[in-house]
């Protein structure tokens, strides 16, 4: 049985969605069982607008739109606390599961303490964070360090202390210090927060800690909550996720 304080490797059985996610696809396919088993009646996530650079809060009610939230938005500058209190009444009128970096996962606790968001109603299904770019600096960053198209990049991922910009055809990589002594990279208040894992919700998700033939492919997964040990054994249980 999954109890408090387990970690796992976690990874999609589904092809498309351990393909399209951004480490094995285990926070989409969670996302999916949620809805489908009728645990939740919606999840708030963030998915990708006009390009890489809008991120866009959105609500999914359809399990097979789960796959459109699918990877990272370092250049989203959301906080999604706002989304769920002013325009979803606090999820006092139906359960939602929401994805949380830990400032939005610290927001919610404290407008639970308010009363302004029902915690009964809610499951936080956070995600590790290095910190996040504001966008318009990070598509001049980009030009400017990189020589390369802010519009022909695919994927951005800070890894080792490198910031890492892939485009179809190659990858280019930076310091991420570097890039800081020069006034771009990460927002200022990500640099300094060090609240990295987002430890007050349910279960807390992300790469950091994946080593060996799994690195990449999985993701590392922290059980925070007593509701968080539920939902993630009766994911493994219905075969949603595959775990080690």
């Amino acid at each position: 049985m999954v109890q408090v304080n387990d970690m796992y490797y976690a990874w999609s059985p589904d092809e498309d969605i351990a393909e399209s996610g951004e480490c094995g696809g285990a926070v989409t396919s969670i996302m999916k069982f949620l809805l489908e088993e009728g645990i939740v009646d919606a999840v708030l996530a963030v998915k990708k607008g006009s390009d890489l650079y809008d991120a866009v809060p959105t609500l999914i009610s359809d399990p097979e739109k789960i796959k459109e939230t699918a990877g990272s938005l370092h250049c989203g500058t959301l906080n999604i606390c706002n989304t769920l209190s002013n325009y979803l009444n606090g999820a006092k009128d139906m359960k939602i599961a929401v994805t949380t970096k830990p400032c939005d996962a610290m927001s919610i606790v404290e407008l639970m303490k308010r009363k302004q968001i029902d915690p009964e109603n809610v499951v936080m299904i956070g995600v590790n964070c290095g910190g996040t770019m504001p966008p318009v600096k990070a598509r001049e960053m980009i030009e400017k360090f990189y020589d390369l198209d802010p519009d022909d990049v695919l994927k951005e991922e800070i890894a080792k202390g490198n910031l890492i910009i892939e485009t179809a055809d190659q990858e280019k990589e930076i310091s991420i210090d570097e890039l800081e002594e020069q006034g771009y990279g990460r927002r200022t208040n990500c640099r300094r927060c060090e609240n990295n894992i987002p430890v007050m919700s349910d279960i807390a998700m992300g790469n950091w800690g994946v080593i060996g033939p799994l690195a990449g492919k999985a993701t590392f997964v922290e059980v925070f909550s007593e509701k968080g040990a539920e939902i993630l054994q009766k994911a493994i249980d219905a075969g949603a996720l595959k775990v080690q």
